[in-house]
């Protein structure tokens, strides 16, 4: 370079830099040295913020509710402990898969929502974190189920939704217009179905077309444990649904639509919101949901009733005990852990209940919040409550089991056939 062109260049960087420092202002506008600067020189020196990420799935309407609601329950948190909270909302259909990949991948939760057709593979994969060390008397005193969290001798899981029991939902108008009382037995149930389908009203409807599994505790597992079975083995290392009992039970389900026709053919392309909209429409005289269904019914004015189980050989119905987990990957496990007693403390859960979805309190510092008709199922009908045994594989064997007994529904597959080739594929599972 010219070295006369380079001394001018040299000057002119100086005349600049004299200007600054006489003056003038900053992007904003501000005198420099002012307040602008003040701020600037404090964002820089501040301590930065630590990075959680949570992952939940949607309880509302839809997911929006749901992150809007997370978001401002643990604003405080975040504000408190300088934390950068990242709230993903995960749709049920794509639930397992986007944490499957997540953890596979490294960009997974610090805290996630488990139920227990996952939470077992991920112990297995040495991903979650005991929490055993970090529990306090205090907290062992405060929480009601901690016990369903303890795998395999280890406290993986702190349950954070226990209830939404699954039972047999009414329209009352439907059955006093036939003159029809609420069943007890399936004897009585299906007649009721069968004499309640007239035009385009039918008794029963269920979600055959889901693609989540979750459609297995209204569409099988129930009838599977009043018939009198069991999913597993005792030592869960086989599965125990090919019986009498399992046959029987899906004989059953399978003869209420295509024998009597108490279902309508679309069952078998409809979901469980499906399901619900064509009761709340009254076209169907029944549906199995989940207690917090009860809301949508309230909201719109139908008349309605449940029965918490039906009867064969014995009552069952499940309810879920989903928990909170803590990843090892975690790099702020006290924070995490933090985060996870925050979410479960009585005010947030009272807010949660209120809020977003009813439930039973899963702690003594919350006062019961779900509504009031469910509560004698809670605290009476405990012995009818069941919940799905937490082994490996189960997510990938409920998904086999599903698929066939939709060709069963379908036509395409006999309840013999869907059973065996079922069984025939979890027990390899389970034995690998």
């Amino acid at each position: 370079m010219n070295k006369r062109l380079w001394s001018l260049g040299l000057v002119f960087i100086l005349l600049m830099g004299l200007l600054a420092g006489c003056g003038g202002s900053d992007g904003a506008g501000s005198p420099k040295g002012g307040k602008g600067q003040a701020e600037n020189e404090s964002a820089g020196n501040s301590k930065e913020r630590t990075k959680l990420v949570l992952w939940m799935p949607p309880f509302g309407t839809g997911d929006t509710l749901d992150k809007e609601f997370w978001t401002e329950a643990t604003r405080s948190f975040a504000e408190e402990n300088n934390v950068d909270l990242q709230i993903e909302i995960i749709p049920w259909s794509k639930y397992e898969e986007k944490y499957l990949t997540g953890i596979s991948s490294g960009n997974g939760p610090d805290v996630g929502y488990m139920y227990n057709e996952m939470i077992y593979d991920y112990i297995s994969m040495d991903a979650l974190e005991p929490l055993d060390n970090m529990l306090t008397e205090e907290d062992r005193d405060n929480f009601y189920y901690l016990d369903h969290g303890v795998i395999n001798g280890k406290q993986y899981g702190l349950p954070i939704v226990v209830g939404n029991a699954r039972v047999l939902f009414y329209n009352k108008d439907l059955l006093d217009a036939k003159g029809i009382e609420p069943p007890e037995t399936w004897e009585e149930f299906r007649a009721a179905a069968k004499a309640l389908t007239e035009g385009d009203t039918y008794g029963y409807v269920m979600p055959w077309g889901d693609q989540a599994i979750g459609a297995l505790n209204v569409g099988f597992f129930p009838y599977l444990w009043q018939a009198g079975g069991e999913i597993l083995s005792e030592d869960g290392t086989k599965v125990a649904f090919n019986s009498e009992a399992g046959l029987k039970a899906l004989q059953f389900i399978h003869d209420m639509k295509n024998v009597d026709q108490s279902m309508p053919e679309s069952v078998t392309s409809m979901n469980q919101d499906d399901t619900y909209q064509f009761f709340l429409d009254g076209k169907s005289a029944f549906v199995m949901a989940g207690t917090t269904f009860a809301k949508q019914l309230e909201e719109k004015g139908i008349n309605w009733g449940f029965i918490t189980s039906l009867k064969d050989k014995r009552q069952g119905t499940f309810f879920a005990t989903d928990m909170l987990v803590m990843f090892k990957s975690s790099e702020n496990k006290e924070l995490a852990y933090a985060l996870m007693k925050h979410m479960l403390k009585g005010e947030t859960m009272a807010e949660f209940h209120k809020k977003i979805a009813p439930f039973p309190p899963v702690g003594k510092d919350e006062e019961y919040n779900d509504n009031e008709i469910f509560r004698p199922v809670y605290e009476g009908d405990k012995s009818i409550l069941r919940t799905l045994p937490v082994a490996k594989q189960t997510s990938k064997i409920y998904d086999y089991l599903m698929k066939n007994i939709q060709l069963v529904m379908i036509g395409e597959l006999s309840p013999e056939k869907a059973l065996q080739d079922s069984e025939d594929y979890a027990n390899k599972l389970l034995a690998e």
